[in-house]
């Protein structure tokens, strides 16, 4: 395996995944379902039929009133013109799209004189940047988290969301500068030829998405911890890491691909207790709302328990490294403390270097892990016969039984 292919296996999601190649670089987009925030239309007198989805715009998701430094590249490329540029990128293509819900625009009005309605949001999660250096080449990634969120505009109650995530991968033989950075973040909101981008891959949740009932079982990602083992491997490979913003990371991630592979609408993460049923919006024309978070019906608490690294082989040419990762997951009724689910599920990953190559990114390559643990274990939610229960799952009737309770458990959230 080259070099390259670094680039080429970071975050494989369920969705769309695009490969670039042009001269020294190597850049690629991949995309996968999620959640987020909005800017509201201007009051318009024009009625919707009844039924009708309000496009209420886009917003950031976050409780940190200082916007520049939680999405310092997001909160440049969206002032101004930016915003209105992605508003109307996302108007023209929804309505060339045939989608399963009917979309209004301009009807809603301001926050201010809300009537009842279900509104839909483009909301932003978070951004994230990282500059590594593998052998010879540095790697640039850029990511930006969003979800296609709707909530009832008059109670300012949120019923479900669809998350998704793009990557922007660019390769280089030289470091990276800020106007790299820059363009990758600007072209992943305003679009470039042949490349995913923010609009486009909302549109396209929007393709399989239909309203989240409020009748519906709700499921949350409530509790995101990490175990002393992880925290001591984090220190050894990946001591600069925000451990905080990185167990929101990990729920995060866990109801993306639980949302993706099962179809369902997830309520958003709140890790902490005081602010753990509303969610902060902060549009980006300047309103600000607290939407409230139902209760869930079935909470989910993770533990990353740990990570382990160990070479398994070795030629005169490359090393056989196998990467491991190790979560404790447990699925319970809040209110009756009923236990559905609890086991640790692990999930182990090769990957062979060259002994040319002068350094290894092991924490990429260990999230990378921890994202396809995740992946496999929600896929197998609607498949019992999943071959990856064989090395995933505990090895006991308790974990079997355990796990075809969690399979229905998902079934009634549907």
């Amino acid at each position: 395996m080259t070099t390259l292919d670094i680039a080429a296996r970071i975050h494989a999601r369920f969705a769309s995944r695009v490969v670039h190649t042009t001269g020294a670089a190597l850049r690629r987009l991949v995309c996968s379902a999620g959640i987020g925030a909005a800017v509201f239309a201007s009051h318009s007198a024009i009625a919707a039929p009844e039924g009708t989805i309000y496009f209420a715009g886009v917003a950031y998701t976050s409780n940190n009133s200082d916007i520049a430094r939680s999405y310092p590249h997001l909160s440049i490329e969206l002032t101004g013109n930016g915003a209105v540029a992605l508003n109307s990128r996302i108007r023209s293509l929804i309505q060339g799209q045939t989608l399963p819900e009917s979309i209004a625009f301009d009807s809603l009005g301001s926050i201010n004189d809300a009537s009842k309605a279900t509104a839909l949001a483009l909301a932003l999660d978070g951004e994230t940047t990282s500059v590594e250096h593998i052998g010879n080449v540095y790697k640039l990634r850029t990511e930006i988290s969003g979800e296609a969120l709707f909530f009832d505009f008059k109670e300012k109650q949120v019923l479900g969301g669809f998350p998704f995530t793009i990557d922007y991968i660019d390769v280089s033989s030289t470091p990276p500068g800020d106007a790299d950075i820059r363009k990758a973040f600007h072209e992943m909101i305003v679009g470039a030829p042949n490349r995913h981008d923010v609009a486009s891959e909302f549109v396209k949740v929007l393709e399989r998405s239909q309203v989240p009932n409020a009748a519906n079982k709700h499921l949350r990602v409530t509790v995101s911890t990490l175990g002393p083992k992880a925290v001591e491997y984090i220190q050894q490979v990946a001591p600069q890491l925000d451990q905080a913003a990185f167990t929101q990371e990990v729920a995060r991630e866990f109801g993306e691909y639980l949302g993706a592979n099962q179809q369902l609408s997830i309520l958003p993460y709140g890790s902490n207790q005081a602010i753990g049923k509303s969610m902060a919006a902060r549009f980006i024309e300047g309103d600000a709302v607290s939407l409230k978070i139902p209760d869930a019906d079935y909470e989910i608490h993770l533990n990353v328990a740990g990570f382990k690294k160990f070479e398994q082989s070795r030629s005169n040419v490359d090393a056989l490294l196998l990467y491991g990762a190790f979560v404790d997951v447990d699925v319970l009724e809040p209110l009756s403390q009923k236990v559905y689910f609890s086991q640790r599920i692990k999930q182990g990953e090769s990957k062979t270097i060259p002994l040319t190559q002068a350094s290894v990114d092991d924490w990429s390559l260990s999230t990378d892990t921890l994202l396809s643990l995740f992946d496999n274990f929600t896929k197998a939610m609607s498949n019992s016969r999943s071959a990856w229960l064989n090395s995933g799952l505990p090895d006991n009737r308790q974990a079997r039984d355990q796990f075809s309770s969690l399979e229905e458990l998902v079934k009634s959230c549907r």
